[in-house]
């Protein structure tokens, strides 16, 4: 049950700390340490030069190579099933979120000589905006249950989501990826509150998830798994799955209907469907990134996981032994939020491994890349010794701002920075436990 006592934040507070976090990234991402911002695979950096007040400006933005499709689709949002071959079909919630801030800032700036990517760029980057502060309010609720969140501590939510490394390189980007950490919380969330939350609205929302990011089905999965484990599953269950599949079913049924409608990720990548494939005998793609037969999408995926543990090898490292070092002082409702977090993650990670294409490290931060980010969270609020807390937000800090893109080769650099965070995250568990000494090593 959400806890009353506390202040409870606003939407409006929450997007005005983002758009500081992200506007000091921008800065310190794409000018202070321009020669390191390279995203390698797909997004480029571009120029733009500028004139605003009779100023002229050079403007470093990133641009993806799907801007352009995901444009077509929002510019021709009325006429979205008309669109001939359009590979994004299946996710029109997406495009009409991003067709929303669309509507409203081409009426604004379309009169300013604006170009209608410009302002596309702009509609992904408000909608990334409400989304990391839709994040931030998911967050404080669960932070809450367990009474952690004290004063207007929350303010440093949208500071934490936006230097993750998910949000930092891609608020600014077209993509739905950012979408894989609203349904991880939205996952806990459900289980841990069950009784006290309206599961048909949750699980409408995750159907209509579902139609930005299909990973949303994984909510249902846990859910499942979840109650299964707690011997708590009955037949109310399969009517609460109704609200789940209903925007699901009226949706495919109509662009079936209306539309040339096939599966781009399916036909082209084979995603998927590359098992039915192997089995029919049928041959499957194995170069570059496609891994399409057991063998190797085990070994490929595994070798992912292997790939993202190192790129977040300190903060890992650094969660885990915070735990284990007060895991016997955590009460049975906070071992339960582990347990979920961990078992969401595991279906998470264990329902990529069969996708069968495996660019960098990407399918796998979907569970365990957000899992970290989660457990840092956590682990901050639920920190007791203020100046362990401080330590804790300049490593963070440190080691999250200057961290490269994942589709680096090289995977990570250490950085002076990154160094520097070691440090501070060592303090910063030092510090905790040696100020509560007698209450965790001493106690009965």
């Amino acid at each position: 049950m959400i806890n009353k006592n506390y202040i409870k934040p606003k939407l409006s507070t929450f997007l005005f700390v983002t758009f500081l976090s992200n506007l000091t990234i921008y800065l310190v991402q794409f000018y202070y340490f321009k020669e390191s911002a390279e995203y390698f695979l797909c997004t480029k950096l571009i120029n733009y030069d500028t004139s605003i007040f009779s100023r002229q400006l050079s403007l470093i933005y990133p641009e993806s190579c799907d801007l352009k499709v995901y444009a077509e689709g929002i510019i021709n949002f009325l006429s979205f099933y008309n669109i001939d071959e359009y590979v994004y079909l299946d996710r029109p919630l997406f495009i009409f979120y991003i067709f929303f801030f669309y509507t409203i800032l081409n009426l604004i700036f379309s009169p300013l000589s604006f170009s209608s990517l410009t302002i596309i760029k702009g509609s992904f980057f408000l909608g990334q905006l409400i989304l990391t502060g839709l994040i931030c309010i998911l967050l404080f609720r669960i932070l809450n249950i367990y009474k952690l969140v004290v004063g207007k501590e929350f303010y440093i939510l949208p500071v934490l989501v936006s230097l993750s490394p998910m949000f930092k390189w891609h608020i600014f980007e077209s993509t739905s990826m950012t979408f894989t950490f609203l349904i991880f919380l939205i996952g806990i969330y459900i289980c841990l509150d069950e009784v006290n939350l309206n599961l048909n609205t949750y699980f409408l929302a995750s159907g209509l998830l579902f139609l930005i990011h299909r990973s949303s089905l994984l909510i249902i999965v846990l859910f499942f798994v979840y109650k299964l484990f707690k011997k708590e599953f009955n037949k109310k269950i399969f009517y609460n799955l109704i609200f789940f599949f209903t925007p699901i079913f009226l949706y495919y049924i109509s662009i079936f209907l209306f539309s040339n409608y096939s599966d781009h990720q399916a036909q082209s990548y084979r995603q998927f469907i590359w098992i039915i494939d192997y089995l029919q005998g049928k041959e499957t793609m194995k170069n570059e990134y496609f891994c399409q037969s057991p063998q190797l999408a085990i070994n490929c995926y595994f070798k992912d996981l292997i790939n993202l543990f190192y790129y977040l090898a300190i903060p890992s490292i650094f969660s885990f032994s915070y735990i284990a070092l007060k895991f016997k002082k955590f009460s049975k409702q906070v071992k339960t939020l582990i347990f979920t977090a961990i078992l969401f993650t595991t279906i998470i990670n264990f329902f990529w491994l069969f996708i069968g294409w495996y660019p960098p490290i990407r399918f796998s931060y979907y569970g365990y890349g957000n899992f970290i980010i989660f457990l840092l969270i956590y682990t901050y609020f639920s920190m007791e010794v203020s100046s362990a807390k401080v330590l804790f937000l300049v490593a963070y800090f440190f080691y999250f701002i200057t961290l490269n893109h994942w589709n680096n080769p090289e995977i990570i650099i250490y950085t002076s920075f990154i160094r520097i965070a070691i440090l501070f995250y060592l303090s910063s568990l030092v510090m905790e436990f040696a100020s509560n000494s007698q209450k965790y090593i001493n106690s009965d």
